[in-house]
């Protein structure tokens, strides 16, 4: 029994230990996909002609393959992180959602923080509000692209969760000009999550049970 103790408790620390690389994993996916990667391409990118160019004739277009490009970015890197980190490819469902919250919050803190010195404390419920929502979107997102994983269609549910990332940042050039654009923004965000979270959480047929804990300490 004692022997059986202590396997039980070196299992459950390991299992504490994957689900903590999940989660770094997950921000550093955000990190690198963002603002090591992406950003630094759009503000190159932002000194051409040709694009200032195209921004002034197209600036809505400009607006929304903007935020397709963020969707492409950061749901190719969730796959990649997948593909060659997160091995195997079959999984339990935790695995996704706590990437997906590594990934969320890791976006959050670095949005959040400038913005305590920058916004009116009386816009920060917003700016929490608006947060939340994303943090939601991010893991409904790693579960449908995991999904691809589980399914053995990698590329279609890749390119699934870039257009449905793509369509939620769309919402911002192609609602900005409305008076309530923040109201809308947010409403059509949680409706978003809402189908996402139905979505995911009928995903878990998907997954390994998890009834052996061996099968969760993969990374």
């Amino acid at each position: 029994m004692k022997l059986k103790h202590i396997k039980n408790k070196l299992t459950g620390s390991k299992l504490k230990n994957s689900r903590i690389l999940w989660f770094l994993s997950g921000s550093a996916c955000f990190i690198i996909s963002q603002p090591l990667l992406r950003l630094p391409v759009l503000q190159q990118l932002q000194k051409s002609t040709d694009f200032i160019l195209f921004n002034t004739l197209y600036p809505k277009v400009t607006g929304i393959l903007i935020a397709l490009s963020a969707g492409v970015f950061e749901e190719s890197f969730r796959f990649l992180f997948k593909r060659f980190f997160m091995k195997p490819d079959k999984c339990v469902f935790s695995q996704p959602v706590i990437f997906g919250l590594g990934h969320g919050i890791a976006e959050a803190l670095i949005i959040l923080v400038p913005a305590f010195s920058m916004v009116h404390i009386s816009q920060l419920g917003t700016a929490f509000l608006e947060r939340f929502l994303a943090i939601i979107l991010h893991v409904c997102l790693t579960i449908i692209v995991w999904n691809g994983f589980q399914r053995n269609q990698k590329i279609l549910y890749l390119i699934l969760a870039v257009i449905i990332h793509g369509f939620v940042n769309s919402m911002i050039p192609l609602l900005y000009p409305y008076k309530n654009y923040i109201i809308m923004i947010e409403s059509a965000l949680a409706f978003v999550d809402i189908l996402l979270v139905i979505y995911s959480y009928n995903s878990r047929k998907y997954y390994i049970k998890g009834s052996s804990i061996k099968d969760e300490i993969t990374i």
